[in-house]
């Protein structure tokens, strides 16, 4: 269990929907008890992506599900807590990630009916690289439920610390090893 009053934390686009989804009484219990100490703290891509999700669910509703699709949005952006901008320090980070590992440890995901790209899957591996280096430079431990692909991007960092003068290690948690 991660106490939540040892944060704040870093959260990934896919750990910040599934505590936002989750019926899990003790996941919910642990979510309550960090936001009473702390902001949800995310990356400007982890925002970048949850909006592109929004922006696709909206264009493929139908005009009634637009209305709650584009509500929840500005929900989503008015709920905001601390959003940590990708500056040049964490750009160098993320091209040194991008570099140790060029291609994406996990298989395409299947979403729907339709099987994801090489290239969908590229940039949503670059996307995990700019999200796990900004946890690298703030400090931050990073909560996730991705482990493949943050798995593969610790493994890396810790093979090659030279290239992470100052920093590191990474330091993950899953979403199931939070309660």
């Amino acid at each position: 269990m991660v106490d939540p009053a040892s944060g704040p934390f870093l959260f990934d686009t896919s750990a910040e929907g599934w505590l936002a989804r989750s019926r899990d009484d003790a996941a919910r219990k642990w979510l309550r008890a960090y936001l009473a100490r702390h902001q949800v703290h995310v990356s400007s891509i982890t925002v970048s992506e949850r909006i592109r999700g929004y922006a696709l669910l909206w264009r493929a509703a139908t005009p009634e599900r637009q209305i709650h699709i584009e509500s929840a949005r500005v929900a989503y952006l008015g709920e905001l807590g601390r959003v940590w901008a990708v500056d040049a320090g964490i750009a160098v980070v993320a091209a040194e990630i991008m570099a140790l590992v060029p291609e994406p440890p996990s298989p395409p995901r299947r979403t729907h009916r339709l099987a994801e790209s090489r290239q969908e899957r590229l940039v949503r591996w670059r996307l995990d690289g700019m999200i796990a280096s900004t946890a690298l430079v703030a400090g931050m431990l990073l909560i996730h439920n991705n482990p493949a692909d943050f798995e593969a991007i610790r493994g890396a960092i810790e093979r090659s610390p030279g290239r992470f003068p100052g920093l590191g290690p990474l330091r993950l948690v899953g979403c199931g090893r939070l309660v």
